[in-house]
């Protein structure tokens, strides 16, 4: 009796004792089980693998969140419950669907690769809001950069077996939003048409409504146009310039922007005191002196500041100078209206390129970016040679923006350039009618594209038709052929003019040229041609005059010859101060035998804000080669429309009707001169 009492104590305390460890158990939380429940593709152990929770751990609110946040950054759930209950861990998911197909409707003005390249959501990826919300907002943001700014992106989620979906964009890309209108506010010294011309964004007419041509507004060129204003600016004499304000208004009962800048001119200044700070001993200044072409008293220009500093540079490097640095330190006093300029050279620490990298680019091709850089992969880095070649990749007007960084290399000699483009369109249609003095009514119609095919080419068509000249022009330009500095090009044209009215007969020509060229230096380039020509003279009065009824018939002519530029102006568009001169020399072979030249010059002079002057000259003459006279067709009738007064070949020596007809036959000259002095203000 006494054992049986002290075994049934023992079976008391045993049971009691399960039930106290058991109780502990459950009174700290230990996890003992894991279950994953509603997934199909994700296997149990990666789920829990994601969660970061394991059997044995203890658990708590606040492991529990940070699994859930686990289990989210996944993107691969759409939904995730954690339930615990006797040491049962459940953790319910609802898997996001897998992408099988991602399509595109509705879209014209962009392709499907355009679009699928700023879409993250693709075929075989898992589907998540929040990168389906991403991905409207970048299709959104594709299609405002191309001027579309009332573009509406609906997605569709069509269903599949097995958990997977086919996404589908419907697009409605809407009309293309236009610039009806680009306004100047500050502008004291230049007038909004001379400033609409310096920048990129231009207004849409009522033409470009009805033939939906017109450029469209883009938010990162109006930030380009910001600097050109700058640059235009300063290059003359506006130190101090700024676009205090730039505004973009959309009118949204039109669907067009109207574009406001507000400037702060400033004063006008002039280059003062000219120096020179030369830190290398083995180059004297007057060494150097020569590649200055700011001077004391002129109006200050900052192209003429870069075109010294790389001029130094390009000397520098000659000397064996490679590193060598050059800082233009401006001066501004306030008082005289001039800017002291220091040129400062420095020998620079010896770092050089690794690497170019450029993005951005998805149309235009690497080389042709790569062709105008200063600078290539294992050549010295140099600032200026770096400044140079983003005014050259600028200067394309392929590109809306250009961005250029300079990063650490794999040494600490070596630099990244990192050059990032955003592309801008470079066709463009245009059509057009108005009335010449020199050719009566015209209409027009102009094809351009300045980027053929992303690889830098230029390709037009021009058609021109007036009373007096129906004229069709095909033109191709390579600007490096075979990846040289020099330009190939060639020419198919037609062209028939009706010369009645003045000398009596009608003149047709069709042919094929070629024109190469290349830059001699900076300011000077010699472009060359040859050209085969068939005309035909016909429609000649019966009682015109023997040197007409000469006229009359067909010709094979062939031409060869060049023309040799040089210019210094401070703008091409609107030049205030340089010079232009342009001589051309051209021979012909065939059925004619002639020697031709041709030179023009012009001057400008800056007087002051408000008056420019300039100088004009033109110049030419024509000889044979043999014993024959200069058909009426090869001389010269009008030197252009040089002389404001005259009608068409209002200045050419005539036949007079006494002699021969009705009408006074304008016959030509061998040579002729031609001057003008204009003063604008």
């Amino acid at each position: 009796m006494k054992y049986l009492s002290i075994i049934l104590v023992f079976l008391s305390l045993c049971i009691g004792g399960d039930k106290l460890v058991k109780n502990a158990i459950a009174d700290t939380h230990i996890i003992g089980e894991i279950i994953v429940t509603g997934n199909n593709r994700i296997e149990d152990a990666s789920i829990i693998n994601y969660s970061g929770l394991k059997k044995g751990d203890t658990y708590s609110k606040l492991s529990i969140d940070t699994s859930l946040k686990n289990l989210y950054q996944t993107e691969l759930f759409s939904d995730v419950e954690i339930a615990y209950e006797n040491t049962k861990l459940v953790i319910s998911v609802v898997e996001h669907y897998t992408i099988n197909l991602v399509a595109f409707e509705g879209n014209i003005a962009l392709s499907d690769q355009d679009l699928s390249n700023v879409a993250k959501l693709t075929a075989r990826s898992t589907f998540s809001r929040i990168r389906l919300e991403e991905d409207i907002a970048n299709i959104i943001s594709a299609y405002r950069s191309a001027g579309r700014f009332s573009v509406l992106v609906d997605p569709k989620i069509i269903k599949l077996e097995y958990n997977r979906i086919n996404l589908v964009f419907e697009i409605k890309e809407g009309p293309t939003t236009k610039i009806t209108d680009i306004n100047f506010i500050g502008n004291q010294n230049y007038t909004d048409r001379a400033l609409r011309s310096v920048i990129q964004s231009k207004r849409s007419n009522w033409i470009d409504s009805i033939w939906g041509t017109g450029k469209s507004y883009d938010n990162d060129l109006m930030e380009y146009d910001k600097e050109l204003l700058r640059q235009f600016y300063r290059n003359n004499g506006y130190v101090n310039f700024k676009v205090t304000n730039s505004i973009a208004e959309f009118n949204s009962d039109s669907g067009n922007f109207i574009i406001t800048f507000t400037l702060d001119e400033g004063k006008r200044y002039k280059y003062g005191d000219i120096e020179l700070s030369n830190s290398i001993k083995e180059i004297t200044p007057n060494q150097i002196l020569t590649n200055i072409t700011t001077f004391e008293g002129d109006v200050y220009d900052e192209s003429d500041i870069d075109t010294t500093s790389i001029g130094i540079v390009d000397y520098m490097r000659s000397q064996g100078h490679p590193f060598v640095v050059v800082n233009a330190i401006e001066d501004i006093n306030e008082n005289t209206s001039t800017v002291n300029v220091n040129y400062q050279i420095l020998n620079g620490p010896p770092v050089y390129i690794e690497r170019i990298d450029i993005t951005g680019n998805q149309r235009t091709y690497d080389y042709v970016i790569r062709r105008q850089l200063s600078i290539a992969e294992g050549d010295a880095l140099n600032q200026t040679y770096l400044s140079k070649s983003i005014r050259n990749l600028r200067i394309m007007n392929f590109f809306s923006d250009v961005n250029v960084r300079t990063l650490d290399g794999s040494a600490p000699d070596k630099k990244i350039i990192s050059i990032a483009v955003t592309e801008q369109n470079t066709g463009s249609l245009a059509f057009g009618a108005g009335y010449s003095s020199y050719m009566g009514v015209i209409g027009t119609v102009y094809l351009t594209e300045r980027n053929l095919l992303g690889k830098g080419q230029y390709l037009s068509l021009n058609t021109n038709l007036s009373g007096d000249r129906n004229l069709i022009n095909l033109a191709f330009t390579e600007p490096a052929f075979l990846g040289s500095d020099v330009s190939f090009g060639f020419d198919l044209f037609g062209n028939e003019q009706d010369n009645s009215d003045t000398s009596s007969y009608t003149n047709s020509e069709v042919g094929l040229g070629f024109r190469f060229g290349l830059p001699l230096s900076d300011d000077t380039r010699l472009n060359t041609r040859a050209k085969f020509t068939r005309n035909e003279v016909y429609g000649v009065a019966s009682n015109a005059s023997a040197a007409l009824k000469q006229l009359e018939g067909n010709r094979n002519i062939g031409e060869l010859g060049y023309t040799l530029s040089y210019s210094s102006l401070d703008n091409p568009m609107i030049p205030s101060s340089g010079v232009s001169l342009n001589l051309s020399q051209d021979f012909s072979g065939g059925d004619v035998s002639n020697f031709s030249t041709v030179f023009s010059g012009k001057y400008y002079h800056d007087f002051d804000r408000d008056l420019i002057g300039s100088l004009h000259m033109n110049v030419g003459h024509i000889f044979s080669l043999n014993s024959k006279d200069i058909l009426i067709s090869d001389s010269f009738m009008d030197p252009g429309p040089l002389l404001k007064g005259f009608a068409s070949r209002g200045i050419s020596p005539r036949l007079h009707p006494d002699y021969t007809n009705s009408k006074q036959e304008a016959i030509g000259g061998n040579t002729y001169f031609s001057g003008k002095a204009e003063l604008n203000f």
